[in-house]
């Protein structure tokens, strides 16, 4: 069977089309007899990352505050999980023909299939798994080692896929049903763009979002849900508190204030971009508020609870700083706020270089937003009172401020 040709990147696409020119070029810095192979598969990959991108499914009302949702139907869910599951099988077929598995040594163990699943694929050794003895090996054979380690957990997660989809409890619930699809196909993605980086890290430094189609825009998405969710815990903290000390003439005034922010949040683009489980809790709730505002008489313990419990799952949302590419994006705006802070300290003898290094570090810091909450404190009150606007003598005082707060974040 001939080889397929090499993949080509959507033209209308500039920053996909920018990604695959940066591909095409590192592929060029592999030996000759593997640049053919080596453009293949990464190509490969990245058509797979860009037709596998997430999908929003739900479908709001128009003016969805006041109503609940609709969820995509089953013949629109058709045509996309046979999509998924034809990228998938394609990107396997690519990979095998341009890096097959290489030959198991008799002595080996064979670790690829104690892999649970794609996450597992660039994971550390687990403690029960024997370490092998570093043999220096060639490119060719070290890439085939990645692609089957990807491959192999993308196979076990499309059969997991399938057992899911085979269960009544999944098929009954269209929210389990997108969850399970679209949670599936970010695993792909984040599988398959960390085998793009991994190979491209041979031959050169590069950054992920220069090689991974999507990357730039999912890493953008993540920190829009950061940092909304995080103003929004904020705000309805406080509206939960005002809600828990009202009486009962006055909690439909309360309620109806609280319920203004949450319509703000709505029009935002990190709504959809909300975890499908994540969506679910929001939109079910926000219904649920909307619908004990219309009530006569109110019924004030249903409110309060109702109020209390989204509170909670709002300030819960603090967990999505635990996605990777936030983590590798705190890691570098930790390292710049910190360089910065140090510029400043250096030039306190020249206040304006000094103020203008301040600056830039309070900038860096303010890509952390929704990360730590004594941080965010900070960052808040940097909307009324910014440090450009600070005294000469005041800017050791808030480097020190700063720095304090920098130090007391967790390294990613």
């Amino acid at each position: 069977m001939s080889p397929r040709p090499t993949p080509v990147l959507p033209a209308e696409d500039t920053a996909a089309q920018a990604v695959e020119e940066k591909l095409r070029e590192l592929a060029l810095f592999f030996k000759p007899e593997l640049r053919e192979n080596v453009s293949r598969l990464l190509m490969a990959a990245a058509q797979a990352v860009l037709s596998l991108s997430d999908l929003d499914l739900v479908r709001h009302e128009s003016g969805g505050e006041t109503g609940g949702h609709h969820l995509a139907l089953w013949e629109e869910l058709a045509p996309v999980m046979g999509g998924t599951v034809t990228s998938v099988n394609q990107l396997i077929e690519t990979a095998n023909e341009t890096f097959p598995p290489p030959p198991e040594r008799p002595d080996a163990h064979n670790n690829l299939d104690d892999l649970d699943h794609l996450d597992d694929a660039f994971g550390p050794a687990k403690p029960d798994q024997p370490l092998e003895v570093d043999v220096v090996e060639g490119d060719d054979i070290e890439i085939a080692k990645l692609a089957v380690a990807v491959t192999s957990g993308m196979r076990r997660d499309v059969a997991r896929l399938g057992e899911r989809l085979r269960n009544p409890t999944i098929v009954s619930d269209p929210w389990n049903l997108i969850s399970d699809l679209l949670e599936f196909r970010g695993r792909v993605r984040a599988g398959l763009g960390e085998l793009i980086y991994q190979v491209c890290s041979f031959v050169a430094e590069v950054d992920r979002v220069d090689v991974v189609p999507g990357y730039a825009a999912e890493l953008e998405q993540s920190i829009l849900v950061r940092q909304a969710t995080t103003n929004l815990a904020f705000l309805f903290r406080g509206h939960t508190k005002r809600i828990g000390a009202s009486s009962d003439e006055r909690i439909r005034a309360a309620l109806q204030d609280s319920l203004k922010d949450l319509h703000a949040f709505s029009r935002t683009r990190a709504l959809p971009a909300l975890r499908t489980s994540d969506k679910r809790i929001f939109l079910e709730t926000r219904a649920q508020l909307y619908r004990l505002v219309k009530d006569t008489p109110p019924h004030t313990r249903e409110i309060k609870l109702a109020a209390e419990n989204l509170a909670r799952f709002l300030d819960s949302m603090s967990v999505v700083s635990r996605r990777e590419n936030l983590r590798l994006q705190d890691r570098a705006q930790l390292a710049r706020a910190g360089r910065h802070c140090e510029a400043a300290t250096d030039n306190l003898g020249e206040p304006l270089v000094a103020r203008a290094e301040l600056r830039e570090a309070v900038r860096a810091a303010a890509e952390l937003y929704g990360r730590d909450p004594q941080l965010d404190a900070y960052l808040r009150a940097q909307r009324h009172f910014p440090v450009r606007w600070l005294h000469d003598p005041e800017l050791v005082v808030e480097l020190e401020r700063l720095g304090t707060l920098l130090a007391g974040i967790a390294a990613p």
